[in-house]
């Protein structure tokens, strides 16, 4: 009778020490460490954010490199032209070429008048462009009014061909609202502006020429900004 009471415990403590045997997995200092979350802005989400308090209204697109990119842009050479990718021009008589703000801006411009000065803008999107030309010339009408606020109805629209390449010219005048601050936000809207602008069409994509300022001197500097057009050349 001792003997089977004796026997129960034996078997109990003979399967705790089996269980015991098992493997209870790793340790805590051997299991792998948990991945720290990616950074914003690192490679592990797709590259960083647009930079903001650009002026430019393509704020955040980045265009591809260019054929072109090894060299300067927006210098003049010895005969006064601009070499902006695929394409040059030449600078016209009284206007200074500046240093371009910005990545998106192949060339930047300045020309005096009587009303202060106003500035030319060339830009360059890569190959994909920013949008047909249509709808970047219906967008550009669209910041200008009248001072009543109704929509302009005395836009010019014309298409010519220079060099070889297509080249669709606008000139709208107005109360202008498409005008940006330092810090990206819109600036009030200005009186008494006027926009000379041209999309030239090139084989690496699209040119955009926006010659914006005071509606009295971009006036007195159209024709200067028809020269600049017709000046065009396909770049070697």
């Amino acid at each position: 009778m001792v003997i089977r009471m004796l026997s129960i415990p034996a078997m109990a403590l003979a399967l705790l020490f089996a269980m015991g045997c098992k493997s209870k997995g790793p340790v805590p200092s051997e299991e792998a460490a948990s991945p720290a979350p990616p950074k914003v802005g690192s490679t592990e989400t797709g590259g960083a954010h647009p930079a903001v308090g650009t002026q430019d209204p393509h704020a955040g697109v980045v265009p591809p490199p260019s054929p072109h990119a090894m060299g300067t842009f927006g210098e003049p050479d010895d005969a006064g032209m601009i070499d902006v990718g695929a394409i040059a021009f030449k600078v016209p008589d009284q206007w200074r070429a500046e240093a371009p703000k910005s990545s998106m801006r192949r060339a930047q411009l300045s020309a005096t008048g009587s009303a202060g000065p106003a500035e030319l803008i060339v830009y360059y999107f890569g190959e994909q462009g920013a949008g047909s030309a249509q709808a970047n010339i219906e967008r550009w009408i669209g910041q200008f009014s009248n001072p009543d606020g109704s929509p302009i109805s005395d836009p010019k629209q014309s298409s010519t061909e220079v060099a070889g390449l297509s080249v669709t010219r606008v000139e709208a005048a107005g109360l202008y609202s498409g005008g940006m601050g330092p810090t990206g936000q819109a600036q009030p809207p200005q009186a008494e502006q006027r926009l000379v602008a041209a999309i030239v069409e090139t084989p690496g994509g699209p040119y955009y020429f926006k010659f914006l300022g005071p509606d009295a001197t971009v006036k007195e500097n159209t024709a200067a900004f028809d020269s600049l057009l017709g000046s065009i050349v396909v770049s070697p």
